[in-house]
């Protein structure tokens, strides 16, 4: 009525200026207005925090008070936070003149709480108004991981009890442990998944092999409270999503982005979306046919050979299952090249092919090919040589047992097969645990629960239990039936203590020098200073490996200028013979990553720039790299003590 239009609006807490636009019209004609409103505090309170911090760091907090508005004088001052934090002393009160500002550096100790901190700066005006600052610091452990597996036999009557006992050796805040029986024991299904869901890279393979198991294995997930029913749909929809993204012009899939030349991840990621689309699951149907067209294309001109054959065992294998592979195409490589398929995996794949096309007699023979080649293969260690399928003799027993049992083929031993695939005791690669996954979920009903009771309760299928750190409650797992069962147990966690240096297959070095060239001391960097961060990598012999070099970040340090290696411009950082061989790197605001195709005997250098912004002591965890298909060959730098100072 009095031609003024009114809103409001909240807005999050901000200092600053804000653009408020409004348009209005009518049927006949049109009007728009900006302006700049400035929005602050009478008192604005401006907080410095590092991005994180780990347990035992010591750092600081930077407080700067400055006067806007208002009246001036004594102002009551409040600094309180979560008791995973110690702050240090301060005043408890500051005198503000007009337009005046007054920066406190508030000591930050982080104790052996893990999680997300919260800290509060309370502020009362000289009129009673009281502001309020809440900031969130996180306080996480970037040390390596490790992940131990045992096999606990359980006699009648026999109790075995989960407790805080689990994370005996571990550091506060860092354990989680599974237990189960039956056949997701005999693979250790718990373990596996809760592996894969705590990986921390993001292939495109990766990606798939964290998804795959989710389609088959819900229950299992939902029990570890990995997911739940309504996360389980977002969880999978947002891996295809995430591999699309991935999918070149022509329908293949690259590693790391979209481009294409890679068969057998091509089939391997088709795979997943075949599954998934059966599965009542979303997937675009270009982006599917797509892939298929891939496929179909790949086979019609794939080259003759010797010795190999692996992607292509597996695209007949996708195709097929779409109806989509040719009969002809399928008993050729059946009848003449056979003996020339590389893997066991290859022949239980093209034996899968043929047996959903309804040719049992022949996809037995491939079964008995691809077993008696297992056989063969076991015989002798497996030598560290390229594979393009990201395979090993691991992943090969779980991807043959698994299409044996899905094509119903008497050809292949499974009960030999599962007991090969019993707990490893060493690290599994995806693959590996993806492989196993589906070979637990294809026997899960030819192999029922035996009797066991939980705290005197009977368990429902399936038994799975997880204890985390923190949890104080006790369960006893009783075996009730008259013959001896066996347990599973996995437990993760990072070891208490400094990390020490440690190699197997690969030794890796951590220093830092200045922009020209000189040695730094990380014991004393003075805030500002920007270094080179260098990592050199030497395999012991003449590997051939998909690496993954990670070098988490103390929390005094953040990377400076990531771009330019991101861009594959390292001319900033000439002289300090890096090589320029990253496939993929990612410069995350905890650690520099970088994937490394490496075949020979010859090291790699790898580098770039930090600054340090934070004075405090801090820990400086270990620097590593890993083979990602074959996680038994790794290494690691020591831990450190970084001091950065003002």
């Amino acid at each position: 009525a009095d031609g003024l239009a009114r809103a409001s609006f909240d807005i999050p807490a901000f200092n600053g200026t804000v653009r408020v636009m409004a348009i209005a019209w009518s049927e006949t004609g049109i009007g728009q207005a900006e302006a700049d409103v400035l929005v602050r505090d009478p008192v604005v309170v401006t907080a410095s925090l590092p991005r994180f911090l780990s347990p035992g760091d010591d750092a600081r907090m930077l407080l700067e008070i400055t006067h806007a508005t208002g009246p001036t004088g004594e102002m009551p001052l409040r600094v309180s936070g979560s008791p995973g934090l110690e702050l240090g002393l301060m005043p408890f009160s500051i005198n503000l003149g007009e337009e005046e500002t007054t920066r406190l550096s508030v000591p930050l100790s982080a104790g052996a709480t893990t999680g997300l901190q919260e800290i509060s700066v309370s502020l009362t005006t000289p009129d009673g108004r009281v502001l309020t600052r809440d900031l969130a610091l996180p306080v996480q452990v970037n040390d390596p991981e490790v992940a131990e597996t045992s096999v606990i036999g359980l006699d009648p009557g026999q109790t075995f009890t989960l407790d805080a006992a689990a994370f005996t050796g571990f550091r506060p805040g860092s354990g989680r442990a599974t237990i189960s029986a039956g056949p997701l024991a005999r693979f250790d299904a718990p373990g596996l998944l809760a592996m894969l869901d705590r990986y921390p890279y993001g292939c495109t393979e990766q990606v798939t092999s964290q998804a795959m198991p989710l389609l088959y294995l819900s229950s299992v997930a939902k029990a570890m409270e990995l997911t739940t029913a309504d996360d389980l749909d977002r969880r999978i929809a947002q891996a295809i999503d995430e591999v699309l993204v991935n999918q070149a012009v022509n329908g293949g899939f690259g590693l790391w982005a979209a481009y294409s030349g890679d068969l057998w991840l091509d089939a391997y990621v088709t795979d997943f979306l075949s599954r998934a689309r059966a599965q009542g699951y979303a997937v675009p149907d270009l982006a599917f046919s797509r892939a298929l067209d891939n496929l179909r294309n790949e086979v019609a001109f794939y080259p003759d050979f010797e010795a190999g054959g692996e992607d292509l065992a597996y695209a007949l294998m996708v195709l097929a299952r779409e109806g989509a592979a040719s009969m002809g195409d399928l008993r050729y490589y059946a009848d003449v090249k056979s003996g020339e398929f590389g893997t066991p995996m290859a022949l239980g794949q093209l034996g899968a092919a043929l047996a959903m096309y309804g040719d049992q007699p022949r996809a037995d023979a491939m079964f008995r090919a691809g077993y008696a080649l297992y056989q063969a293969q076991a015989e002798g260690s497996e030598d560290p040589v390229w594979r393009a399928d990201y395979g090993s003799q691991r992943r090969d027993a779980a991807g043959l047992l698994t299409l044996a049992v899905d094509a119903g083929t008497d050809a292949v031993p499974i009960p030999d097969l599962a007991r090969a695939l019993a707990p490893a005791g060493r690290p599994v690669s995806t693959q590996e645990a993806v492989w196993s996954l589906l070979a637990a979920n294809a026997l899960i009903d030819a192999d029922p629960i035996s009797d066991f009771t939980i705290d005197g309760q009977p368990v429902a299928e399936p038994l799975v239990e997880v204890l985390r750190a923190g949890d104080t409650q006790t369960r006893a797992i009783t075996n009730t039936d008259s013959e001896r069962h066996a347990l599973t147990f996995t437990r993760f966690g990072v070891p208490e203590g400094a990390t020490e240096a440690f190699g197997n297959g690969y030794r890796i070095n951590r220093s830092y020098v200045t922009l020209d060239g000189q040695p730094a001391d990380p014991a004393n960097v003075p805030v500002g200073t920007r270094l080179v961060a260098l990592l050199t990598v030497t395999p012991f012999e003449g590997r051939e490996a998909r690496l993954m070099v990670s070098d988490p970040l103390p929390a005094g340090f953040e990377i400076d200028n990531p771009n330019l290696i991101r861009g594959g411009d390292i001319r900033a950082l000439d002289g300090f013979g890096l090589s320029d061989v990253a496939t993929h790197t990612e410069f995350r605001q905890d650690r520099f990553l970088a994937a490394v195709d490496w075949r020979g005997g010859d090291s790699f250098r790898l580098g770039y720039i930090v600054r340090a912004v934070t004075p405090g002591a801090f820990h400086h965890p270990a620097a590593s790299v890993e083979d990602m298909y074959r996680p038994q060959y790794r290494a690691q730098t020591a831990s450190a003590r970084l001091v950065v100072t003002e």
